[in-house]
């Protein structure tokens, strides 16, 4: 029986997603993860807790256990699998730190187009 892993689930559509989850398939060195788009036909009977609509407007993390992360608590949750990451994850624990990291998130979102590649939002 394998090993329970983590799963992000991310726009396939967007190249700015595409290419951070490349760096965080290199990085995850223990292989904690597996990524998923949210477009995948599949995903609402595999991951019941999460909605295709909802994914559209931010990433999100399945863990182990079947708790379901989004936004910038998703990406808090990626970093703490890759090896250093909890380094990375250190400012997570100031108080209020995901209630400035998630309008941060947001921004990128509807920024990341000109970041770094098409998204499928904007069409």
């Amino acid at each position: 029986m394998s090993t329970p892993r983590a799963t992000l689930i991310y726009d396939g559509n967007c190249g700015f997603c595409r290419r951070w989850v490349t760096r965080v398939q290199r990085a995850d060195r223990h292989g904690r993860l597996d990524t998923l788009p949210y477009q995948a036909p599949d995903l609402e009977t595999r991951f019941p807790g999460v909605s295709r609509a909802e994914c559209v407007r931010r990433i999100h993390l399945v863990d182990e256990r079947g708790a379901v992360y989004r936004g910038a608590a998703a990406g808090r949750e990626v970093l703490r699998r890759l090896p250093g990451g909890w380094l990375w994850t250190l400012p997570f624990r100031l108080p209020g730190a995901l209630a400035v990291a998630d309008p941060v998130y947001g921004w990128i979102t509807q920024r990341w187009g000109p970041l770094g590649g098409p998204s499928s939002r904007r069409s």
